[in-house]
């Protein structure tokens, strides 16, 4: 796949870059430092906004007179594996980057890789979802598990309640992850799985987890054909599914098209689809009063992938270190730094009545 390199203000930039001008401590001198990012994916919603976000990171920057140039790049959709995710690696690391900042789709996988970037020298910044600990220079977490779980089964909760459901009527739920092997997304399933023990939500079931928690990967049409397996199993009798989560940023739009499209719907008054998306993504369905999603929860994409570039840019300039005890950038202020890990926000949940405050 041909790499994409982001440059804005380009004036400045060749300026600095020949006179040797570059920004910051670290840099190589008489050339911009190099930050290569690597999502997941490309082509989708959720990774759009990361992307502006990362590139929002370069302009301020970049305006500010600091020789800084990125490059972003990854698979497409229906190849997002670690082989595709290790070969741009591959070709970074031998290209002599000097930051690479990354997404993982498979966190063990993708670990080797990562060590070999640090091995050559190249700060290695992870976000949305990580490696091994030694893998990686500094993690962000967009949040943490037990909050998004919280977040996305509060959601479901009040919904059902507001159905009928509760402790005299208990409700089946179903989720919608990416792969096995996504530790991210799977520690958000696994919060939920553990929140159901618990006597507030206690009163919602997961039958059986081998048949109600689907791992459809990343490809688009094998998501919309599980989202439409799904939803042919729900309904408000004893054996069926009455919420069904997406909990990636495919799956639930996945869910809230596959209710459109089903040549037999069931009631929206005895079902919940819910989960994480951007507000984009849910936008037409939570708008559309004959669809049963209500809500969605995310957090602010393009801050995440501005932070990510933020948080590369001051570990190689040694503005800041691994061990400091918190990061501050103009435009997200401070967050702190716990054990390597920058935790990014606290969930949010958007509905009918401020999805539209949104545009990403």
């Amino acid at each position: 796949m041909k790499q994409r390199a982001v440059r804005f203000r380009i004036a400045p930039f060749v300026l600095l870059a020949v006179f040797g001008l570059a920004g910051g401590c670290g840099e190589k001198s008489g050339s911009a430092l190099k930050i290569a990012v690597l999502p997941k994916m490309v082509g989708e919603n959720y990774w759009d906004a990361v992307q502006t976000g990362c590139e929002e990171a370069i302009v301020e920057l970049q305006s500010s007179g600091i020789a800084v140039e990125m490059i972003y790049d990854g698979p497409p959709q229906d190849q997002a594996t670690n082989q595709r995710q290790a070969e741009l690696l591959e070709g970074w690391i031998a290209q002599g980057v000097d930051v690479i900042v990354a997404a993982s789709v498979d966190s063990a996988a993708l670990t080797p890789t990562m060590r070999k970037a640090k091995e050559a020298g190249i700060t290695v910044v992870m976000f949305d979802s990580g490696v091994a600990p030694d893998a990686q220079d500094l993690f962000i977490v967009q949040v943490v598990p037990d909050g998004m779980g919280r977040a996305v089964l509060g959601a479901a909760a009040d919904q059902l309640k507001a159905k009928g459901y509760g402790p005299g009527r208990p409700a089946n739920i179903a989720m919608m992850g990416q792969t096995r092997t996504d530790e991210n997304i799977n520690s958000w399933i696994n919060a939920v799985r553990s929140l159901l023990a618990v006597d507030e939500y206690s009163w919602i079931r997961l039958q059986n987890e081998n048949t109600d928690i689907y791992y459809p990967g990343a490809d688009e049409t094998q998501v919309a054909q599980t989202a439409s397996t799904l939803i042919s199993r729900m309904g408000p009798g004893a054996d069926q599914i009455q919420c069904a989560l997406g909990m990636t940023s495919m799956t639930a739009p996945a869910l809230g098209a596959a209710y459109e499209a089903a040549a037999q719907k069931p009631d929206k008054n005895s079902i919940v689809l819910t989960g994480v998306a951007t507000p984009n993504a849910l936008n037409g369905y939570i708008m559309n009063a004959e669809n049963p999603v209500e809500t969605g929860i995310l957090w602010n994409c393009m801050d995440l992938g501005y932070l990510s570039v933020m948080t590369g840019y001051q570990l190689k300039t040694g503005e800041i270190k691994v061990d400091s005890p918190s990061i501050t950038t103009p435009r997200m202020g401070t967050r702190g730094i716990d054990d390597k890990v920058i935790v990014f926000s606290e969930p949010m949940v958007f509905n009918k009545d401020i999805v539209n405050n949104f545009n990403y």
